[in-house]
């Protein structure tokens, strides 16, 4: 067989995990230039990085690799499909190497200049003479696929020597690029702090304006940032702008979080100020907090097609881990294409109501002045959304409600004029979705809240009208934000301790803290101490709904907040208020299961059981949460 036949009849190797190394791949020896024999192998050319990161992690010579030389073939320029052509060559080398700094080492004629300096530098010169490298070629006949030619894979010099590493007995010390003994723990936390040190340094050296003309900028930037952008369309005459940003540490997080988990969408940040609104895919960590893991850009009045820049999100996640797979995605716009999630990402699409209750709750508190109307617009409206959650209702409930509080007539205007053309699709939503839980709505308000403190604080508001200003700032500051909120020692930066960069539990979590005896119920009243200032007390109207009135500042933004969140529980507990909706449709469908079982009745009895199984879970994390507010309230005995 030919040597390319031979090489392309290979198979892709594509591993899970999110790193890989050369001891991950099966190798293949094949005949080479010069009668060498080559050891090739191939992979997504997505994942080079990925093979490129796993190669440097080598427990037994830790390392990195740099690029030694580099190929592209210009994208204008015009080419034959040739089967040995090549779009892309890459010679990575092991950063100890090729030159040999040492004494009596060899250096290459055109580096022979080099003059030591007279003071010691921050990392002393670590070139040693290391002849392991790798080579890797994209070719035109498969422009997806990577070409990875690895004949030198040990880390040693010309005399076959070890030269860097724990096998080498002179890599000691600030010879060494890394401390051959270091703990696992401690090289963890060294890697971090040098991330912190490149974002920072990425912060300072960022510019945004880098032409006049907007879009010229735009598409500077993105040629600049290949490796933060997951999809891209310029304006065209059927077509408008689409920006997709991903970092690789967003990648992780979705990859990490996202897998058998859920993804949620925010996708109405800035419709007010920016230019170019940003729609949001969110994963939740442990604690249930929302992450970014990619945010997708448009024009304000634009109505891009979806179906393409998720396409491209899914396709490079796979790429990554073919394994990974959502358990469901949730929506916060009735009219989103629920038939091209459910396509593309395979899962089961929720829907979130907590940006209209937000907006709701929001303007009530803004155009109505009487704390008591208040209270009962706001329990209509919750009884309102319940009944048509539970299929009880339709538009008939809105429009009587906003004939009996015709007194209240800067509300219903409101009312009237933004929500009655929005409603009919939200009933429709409402009925044919399942509805997302308390817990993740409080989730979407906080990281909503936090996107508002780390992109709208510019002083000269002119500069929300430039998308280039926006895509630099998200790159760059706000990334780090986020990534920081994840750091396990973030409170030894003083930069954390600010404002835009302080981050905090969700009020779910928050309210898990509230003891039920700081709780004092009376009949549609109750009264909750804060937690944080014991001598002042929350007052709460409509308690047993998440409707309720709260007069806690983080309620009076328009925000479901813990006191709410708590009372409701309470209420719950004690037989005083409905299940939450969640539960009353988890319940309705095991019902309609039971009164029509499948044909099947293998599939009906797995159905059950798996249902069982489910509420157990259910029962065991309320009974967690339990022991949690009891233990706050008694923590001697705990």
């Amino acid at each position: 067989m030919a040597r390319w036949d031979e090489i392309l009849s290979l198979p892709v190797q594509n591993p899970p995990m999110l790193e890989f190394s050369s001891g991950d791949l099966v190798w293949t020896k094949v005949e080479g230039w010069r009668d060498n024999i080559d050891r090739v192998a191939l992979i997504p050319f997505a994942r080079v990085d990925d093979f490129v990161r796993g190669e440097s992690s080598n427990k037994d010579c830790p390392t990195r690799f740099h690029v030694e030389a580099r190929r592209r073939r210009p994208p204008e320029a015009p080419y034959k499909p040739k089967v040995d052509g090549i779009l892309e060559y890459i010679l990575y080398w092991c950063s100890f190497g090729p030159d040999d700094h040492r004494k009596g080492g060899i250096v290459r004629p055109s580096r022979n200049t080099y003059i030591p300096k007279k003071k010691s530098a921050g990392r002393p010169n670590t070139k040693r003479g290391c002849t392991c490298h790798f080579i890797v070629k994209r070719l035109i006949a498969e422009p997806s696929v990577a070409l990875i030619i690895y004949n030198q894979d040990k880390h040693v010099d010309k005399k076959g020597l070890p030269c860097h590493g724990p096998q080498d007995k002179k890599a000691v010390g600030t010879r060494a690029m890394y401390a051959p003994y270091i703990s696992e723990d401690l090289r963890l936390r060294v890697l971090s702090l040098l991330y912190v040190r490149r974002l920072e340094r990425s912060i300072r050296r960022s510019t945004f304006e880098l032409d006049v003309d907007d879009a010229v900028s735009i598409s500077m930037w993105v040629e600049s940032h290949q490796n933060h952008v997951f999809f891209y369309e310029d304006f065209s005459d059927s077509d408008p702008f689409v920006l997709g940003i991903q970092t690789e540490w967003q990648l992780q997080q979705m990859i990490r979080f996202g897998n058998r988990g859920l993804v949620a969408s925010d996708s109405r940040f800035g419709t007010n100020k920016l230019k170019y609104p940003i729609h949001s895919l969110v994963v939740f960590n442990s604690h249930n907090k929302a992450i970014p893991v990619a945010w997708i850009i448009a024009p304000r009045l634009a109505f891009p097609d979806p179906h393409r820049w998720m396409r491209a999100l899914y396709n490079r996640v796979h790429t990554k881990d073919p394994s990974w797979k959502l358990a469901g995605f949730i929506v916060d716009d009735p009219l989103a294409d629920t038939l091209t999630i459910r396509e593309i990402f395979q899962c089961s699409v929720l829907v979130s109501f907590w940006r209209v209750r937000h907006a709701w709750h929001k303007n009530l508190m803004k155009r109505c002045s009487t704390v008591e109307m208040r209270a009962v617009i706001s329990r209509q409206l919750g009884q309102a959304f319940h009944n048509i959650c539970r299929g009880q209702g339709s538009m008939d409930l809105f429009e009587n409600l906003m004939e009996d509080f015709i007194d209240a007539s800067d509300f219903v205007d409101y009312f009237k004029a933004v929500w009655y053309p929005r409603i009919g699709a939200w009933i429709t939503a409402l009925r044919t979705l399942p509805l997302s839980s308390q817990e993740t709505s409080t989730a979407m308000e906080f990281y909503h809240n936090q996107m508002k403190l780390r992109v709208l604080n510019e002083k000269t508001p002119r500069i929300y009208q430039r998308a280039d200003w926006l895509v630099d700032k998200l790159g760059t500051k706000v990334h780090s934000y986020f990534w920081l909120d994840e750091y396990s020692e973030k409170d030894d930066f003083a930069r954390y301790w600010k404002n835009e960069w302080m981050s905090g539990l969700t009020s779910w979590r928050k309210s898990l803290k509230i003891p039920d005896l700081d709780v004092v119920l009376n009949g549609n009243s109750a009264k909750v101490i804060d937690q944080e200032d014991r001598d002042k007390i929350h007052v709460l109207l409509n308690p047993a709904s998440e409707f309720a009135i709260c007069d806690c500042r983080w309620a009076e933004m328009g925000n479901l907040c813990e006191h709410v969140i708590k009372t409701v529980k309470l209420c719950r507990d004690k037989g005083l208020g409905l299940p939450s909706t969640s539960m009353f449709q988890y319940n309705q469908v095991l019902i309609d299961l039971l009164h029509c079982p499948p044909h099947d009745s293998l599939i009906r009895d797995h159905a059950v059981s798996l249902s069982v199984w489910v509420q157990g879970q259910l029962n065991a994390l309320d009974d967690v949460e339990g022991r949690q507010s009891k233990s706050l309230e008694n923590p001697v005995a705990s």
